[in-house]
């Protein structure tokens, strides 16, 4: 029998339409198409030369000099070969698509949802701080309250970048992490309820609550697999839970002090975000699966586990430097508004808003300002959307916050630094990005030291801005510069996220 050439039309490969069609080629070197898998009706036979062409009505594949087979005994032999005797050509895994579809959606809600409670207690600890120092323990232990409060957003950050290198390590433990995390910030929140003096807070609050930093990491890293042409914009989403929790968060845990109690509010608390966090967590996973083995060595070796393989040149890229430095400049003034505007406007005896009223609406403010950056993210090159957002929020403490001695110029502040400057971190899966070039390891590395670098600004806010506070230099400027010793600070918050910008202009990319 002449050979037989089966021929398809290009750009229909059948491995990728038909996943039920492959191929067996037998240590006999001959080609078997598999009759109970495959039905072939119009298959006509044309002679050309000395091979022969197999028609089919819709594609074609090109395969001359392979022999095909078909009497009836080696039909029935089909059946007598063992899997070491085939070489199979297994279809191509068909992946959830990218930039949208059920599972992509999902997972941004679900992600957006674990933000909403992660970030929601520490940006209106305020309200347990104020309760903590003037009900609970009042007269005692002030400074390691405030010490309990600020180690908790400072070592959330922190602790998220240390669990980064853990996470690549041992990706397949990812979802066992992210439910260790979030068991042990609900137990956080409950015990906190039965201290009895201001150092437990430290250890329930302060320690154990910035472990939900294992809860959040894979959430905002595996974005980067369900979405590339909307990134910027599913990460404004899902940084968008932050403002919200900010925003919901300080009323909830108002009316819970009022209505039930201290210890009843906490424990609540803690056994509410265990019951939706782990609602949460059934979305979040990857959307390119890991590998169960990996082969090595020579015939005949059995599969063998290997961690993923780290590439550790995108340190010493130049996007690397910048990105870290405009990051870390900017923490350092970033956090300055939430620490300290509540006591600005006490002080100034504003009360619609008061304190508590302004930092709820500058988080609320960053809800928009999130989707906003991510959006113009994805639309500008990065280092416009960075500068736009580092003047816009530097000449915000600058002027409306520098002159601001009135609740509507306050309001306006807020406004415009929370649309601007609190939702920076918008903007950080475009800069990763851009370091990472697409290596599918490097962004949980990068995202993981640019949150440790933040916690680094966000600890050393605190005795920065205290020190500052001491200076008199600029007593008797107008406005806010001459209230109080705030000048300085405001200077220093102003000039810090403006050097973040600067920064930011080396950050080439789209």
């Amino acid at each position: 029998m002449g050979d037989y050439a089966l021929k398809f039309r290009p750009n229909h490969h059948p491995l990728v339409y038909n996943p039920f069609f492959f191929l067996s080629i037998t240590q006999r070197k001959s080609l078997y198409i598999m009759p109970e898998i495959i039905e072939l009706p119009t298959l006509q036979p044309t002679h050309h030369r000395s091979s022969t062409s197999l028609e089919f009505d819709s594609t074609s594949i090109i395969a001359p000099s392979v022999s095909v087979q078909t009497s009836q005994q080696h039909l029935d032999d089909i059946s007598s070969f063992s899997p070491d005797q085939e070489v199979q050509l297994n279809p191509v895994d068909i992946l959830p698509p990218v930039d949208g579809g059920r599972r992509a959606w999902l997972f941004l809600i679900a992600a957006t949802a674990i933000e909403i409670l992660v970030w929601g207690l520490p940006f209106s600890i305020g309200i347990l701080h104020n309760y903590w120092t003037n009900t609970l323990f009042k007269g005692q232990g002030e400074s390691t309250i405030t010490l309990a409060a600020t180690l908790q957003t400072g070592f959330l950050y922190m602790s998220a970048g240390l669990f980064g290198p853990l996470l690549t390590a041992l990706p397949r433990w990812q979802k066992t992490i992210q439910v260790l995390g979030l068991v042990a910030a609900s137990v956080s929140m409950i015990t906190s309820a039965f201290a009895t003096k201001p150092w437990h807070l430290i250890v329930t609050i302060g320690c154990f609550y910035p472990l939900s930093g294992a809860l959040y990491l894979p959430c905002a890293t595996l974005l980067f697999e369900w979405f590339q042409g909307r990134r910027g914009m599913a990460t404004g989403i899902m940084y968008a839970g932050t403002g919200i929790g900010g925003t919901l968060f300080p009323f909830i845990m108002s009316g819970l002090l009022e209505k039930v109690g201290y210890k009843a509010a906490m424990i609540s608390i803690g056994v509410g975000y265990l019951i939706l966090g782990s609602i949460a967590l059934i979305p979040i996973r990857r959307r390119i699966p890991l590998s169960r083995y990996e082969q090595q060595g020579g015939a005949g070796s059995e599969g063998i586990r290997r961690r993923p393989k780290i590439d550790w040149s995108f340190m010493r890229r130049s996007a690397m430097l910048m990105g870290s430095l405009t990051i870390l400049l900017t923490s350092l003034g970033n956090f300055i508004p939430s620490l300290w505007l509540p006591t600005y406007a006490d002080e100034l005896h504003l009360t619609r808003p008061s304190g508590t009223g302004l930092i709820a609406l500058m988080n609320a403010a960053s809800v928009p300002g999130n989707a906003l950056l991510g959006y113009l993210s994805d639309q500008l090159p990065l280092h416009i959307v960075v500068v736009v957002s580092c003047v816009g929020s530097a000449a915000a403490c600058a002027f409306l916050w520098g002159f601001g001695v009135h609740e509507a110029q306050l309001v306006a502040f807020v406004i415009v630094f929370g649309v601007l400057g609190l939702s920076f971190s918008a903007l950080w899966s475009k800069i990763i990005s851009i370091i990472s070039r697409d290596d599918p390891v490097a962004p949980t590395l990068i995202f993981s030291m640019f949150t440790f670098i933040r916690g680094v600004g966000n600890i050393s806010s605190g005795p920065v801005s205290d020190a500052l506070l001491k200076l008199n230099t600029l007593k008797g400027s107008t406005g806010g510069y001459g209230f109080h010793n705030y000048g300085v600070l405001l200077v220093y918050t102003a000039v810090t996220i403006l050097s973040g910008g600067a920064a930011g202009i080396m950050l080439r990319g789209r």
